[in-house]
């Protein structure tokens, strides 16, 4: 991977650090360590963990100053840049037959249409990357940095067959830096996104082996079903995958998991939630997922979810309250004289249809934890009319089907007088959805409270808990 050197602009310095003693500021320019450009954050990092370093910093004015440090090796110079990665954003260069921003509508904010796939963001944010854009160079760059974890997208360890669903010829090179990056120690999660009549059946189990033959390194295998959306204009057919499919790969799944179990100490391989919800199977609990490795992929997730809230039940407090939920504002009931029994407190949480069954559950276990509080919860799934119906996942729900679909029911006699949306379905510390409507426009549209529900199930049992 070339890279092109240039000075890094300093945005901020930490007071009473070593960039600040040395008088260096806002506004300078970092040119070189050691007497090498730096590349991005990574060649920064290495090169700061050093004793002893030379800065060369051009000032605001254009004065070069070259300054000599001695430091504690992991003491931070304590510099800002403008960019976090110190670089641009590598986008994906794939053109991948079951991408999901390729099959999303016109008129979204720009960001969605960004595809980045850039292995520094999964060494940092923990995304998923297929490597189809780093050459030798890189791969040896990122051995020698031992940047572990990293979170790869495989989909098939067949090369053309990976060439083909990538719409890149290059993609088959990957296996060359699968063994470079076990051989250097780095633990390697992986991901399959699978495509009916591509990757299912036979292929799966050549993927599964494959990818056992880079252990240590590897550490995990998700499943993960392509999703379709009905705007998939000019990309090829996917026949959709069916309730028969689903039990198919969950089998195939399960009997790689006793398998692994045995020989390697791990189940190895997880099938996301979304195959047991379209085989109206179960999930698998917390035990059976280990250590979670693969939430990013919907693996788990229920299952971490329903044990956090298990916990949330016994522990649950006000103090526990997020301002981001604005549950200090939902109705209160603890004021009624003591002669009279408190109100019911009716609650709806919105959900996508895949984490239905799941929410009404706790639902469930939640109102029976608390017989004498009332609080009468009902779970509305909503259908996804923005991308399709076979979009299931609440993570891709919208503002306008939610309004759309529950605003018919509220001339019943008893509708909810408050509902959590899950926070999931809102860009990440704002109130924005997908279609850019907000939290404030769902809840003006309904003309009752909306909330903001946490992700972590034990601090949402104490918003409703404190819904009573």
């Amino acid at each position: 991977m070339a890279f092109q050197n240039r000075k890094h602009r300093i945005t901020a310095v930490t007071p009473d650090s070593i960039a600040d003693q040395l008088e260096i500021a806002a506004g300078d320019f970092l040119m070189e360590i050691d007497g090498t450009h730096v590349d991005d954050v990574f060649d920064y990092r290495m090169a700061i963990a050093s004793e002893e370093l030379t800065l060369l910093i051009e000032k605001a004015d254009g004065e070069l100053w070259e300054l000599e440090i001695e430091k504690d090796e992991d003491e931070d110079l304590g510099l800002e840049f403008e960019s976090a990665l110190m670089d641009d954003v590598r986008i994906c260069r794939n053109r991948c037959i079951f991408c999901f921003v390729d099959q999303q509508p016109p008129g979204l904010r720009d960001s969605l249409y960004i595809k980045d796939d850039d292995v520094r963001l999964s060494f940092l944010h923990g995304n998923y990357v297929t490597l189809t854009n780093i050459d030798e160079a890189e791969v040896a760059r990122i051995a020698r940095y031992h940047l572990s974890p990293l979170r790869i997208s495989v989909h098939t360890t067949d090369a053309d067959l990976r060439c083909q669903m990538t719409g890149n010829p290059h993609a088959g090179k990957l296996f060359s830096a699968l063994e470079a990056f076990n051989a250097a120690g780095i633990q390697m999660h992986f991901q399959a996104v699978i495509c009916k009549s591509y990757n299912d059946g036979a292929q799966l189990d050549k993927t599964i082996s494959g990818l056992l033959q880079y252990r240590p390194g590897a550490q995990s295998l998700a499943i993960v079903p392509a999703g379709t959306t009905r705007h998939r204009d000019d990309l090829a057919a996917l026949a959709p995958l069916t309730p028969g499919d689903a039990l198919r790969v969950i089998r195939q799944v399960e009997a790689w998991q006793v398998k692994c179990l045995a020989q390697i100490g791990t189940r190895f391989v997880y099938a996301a939630d979304e195959w047991y919800v379209l085989a109206e199977l179960p999930a698998p609990d917390a035990a059976a997922n280990e250590d979670f490795p693969q939430l990013e992929n919907g693996v788990g997730l229920c299952a971490l979810f329903a044990e956090e809230f298990a916990d949330g039940l016994c522990t649950a407090s006000p103090s526990h309250a997020t301002d981001q939920s604005r549950t200090s504002q939902l109705p209160n009931t603890t004021n009624q004289p003591r002669s009279l029994p408190p109100p019911t407190v009716r609650v709806g949480i919105i959900t996508g249809i895949a984490a239905a069954d799941c929410m009404r559950g706790l639902a469930a276990r939640f109102m029976e934890h608390h017989p004498h509080s009332p609080c009468e919860i009902t779970i509305y799934p909503i259908r996804n009319d923005f991308f399709g119906d076979s979009v299931t996942v609440s993570g891709l729900l919208t503002g306008q089907d939610v309004i759309n679909q529950l605003a018919p029911i509220w001339n019943q006699l008893n509708p909810p007088q408050a509902i959590f949306l899950p926070a999931n379905a809102f860009r990440a510390d704002t109130e924005d959805m997908l279609d850019g409507l907000t939290r404030t426009d769902v809840e003006a549209a309904l003309g009752i409270p909306v909330y903001i529900g946490s992700a972590d199930g034990a601090i949402f049992a104490n918003q409703l808990l404190l819904a009573q």
